[in-house]
């Protein structure tokens, strides 16, 4: 497993994403992380009481979120040639 959390997760499919030797097993492991991680801050999202606080959660969240949502596409298109 790699260090430095989901920055360093999705640092490191960045700096491997266009290799052609990437390990197909830890690409795998890597999505199901996201996916893990993207189920879990939807949830928290969801329970934001609305107007101001879940557009703070946006605000605070929303970049982090996008890079996750974007590197779990890349990955699924990734695998789905392997």
């Amino acid at each position: 497993m790699r260090t430095g959390g989901l920055a360093g997760e999705l640092a490191w499919w960045r700096a491997r994403r266009n290799a052609e030797d990437v390990d197909v097993a830890a690409m795998r492991d890597l999505l199901e992380r996201l996916r893990a991680w993207k189920a879990q801050h939807d949830a928290e999202r969801a329970r934001q009481p609305g107007g101001f606080l879940l557009m703070a959660w946006d605000g605070v969240f929303g970049d982090e979120d996008e890079r996750v949502a974007e590197a779990i596409r890349q990955l699924e298109e990734a695998l789905a040639g392997s």
